[in-house]
């Protein structure tokens, strides 16, 4: 094992522990163009540039696409808003990042597997594969073979919900991935809600504090609308 493995390897176990214990799958449909989807790649590793609102409950798809997200720090704001209870609506991060696990068609559906990875463990993730890994991919598999054949959950398909989740994960408004060697400015505005979900979901320590300080510029889609 030479130094820079060595290096990758030494934070092991907190990346571990950050990522793996309490981790949950959530849910987000959205349709997108065969292009689009086509853009995915297994392995791949995502930065998402804004507030990521997902659900933690699913049923059938009445998109093309569902992205599951395995996760242990997403925030349940659900449990303190009683707006958005029926939405089950929980909340990940701006900048966070995601390792595409699997990409899982039925029936000309898609369904994408994300995995919630900390900041600082962009190249343990490059380089290393979990048990668990395949355990949660077979955990997705299973969960879209049984949820697929179901009536899609109307709350779900809501105006309200629909104009905030129809739109790809670690994508820009141009269907342009969020480039990882730059983080997406937090706004003023945007600052409560980025603390809050720090906070709510303790998440606290170094391993996902960025060490990227290159600011890119919001693009005027997602400056409109998220400030």
């Amino acid at each position: 094992m030479d130094e820079k493995d060595k290096e990758i390897l030494k934070n092991t176990e907190e990346i571990f522990n950050w990522t793996y214990p309490g981790a949950t799958l959530y849910y987000r449909d959205c349709n997108l163009k065969e292009s689009v989807i086509k853009l995915f790649k297994e392995e791949q590793i995502l930065r998402n540039g804004y507030f990521l609102d997902v659900s933690s409950k699913a049923a059938g798809l009445d998109k093309n696409t569902r992205f599951i997200i395995a996760s242990s720090k997403a925030a349940k704001l659900y449990q303190i808003n009683p707006d958005v209870e029926k939405y089950a609506h929980c909340c990940i991060n701006a900048n966070s990042y995601f390792k595409v696990m699997n990409i899982y068609v039925v029936n000309g559906k898609t369904q994408i597997f994300l995995l919630h990875i900390p900041a600082n463990g962009l190249e343990y993730f490059s380089k290393v594969i979990s048990n668990f890994d395949s355990q949660f991919i077979d955990r997705a598999k299973k969960s879209f073979d049984e949820k697929i054949i179901k009536e899609p959950l109307p709350e779900l398909l809501e105006k309200q919900w629909v104009d905030r989740t129809n739109f790809p994960v670690g994508m820009d408004g141009y269907n342009t991935f969020y480039p990882l060697d730059s983080i997406t400015p937090i706004t003023k505005e945007g600052e409560p809600l980025y603390s809050g979900i720090r906070n709510l979901t303790n998440d606290t320590t170094d391993i996902n504090k960025s060490r990227i300080t290159k600011l890119e510029s919001p693009k005027g889609f997602w400056k409109r609308l998220f400030g």
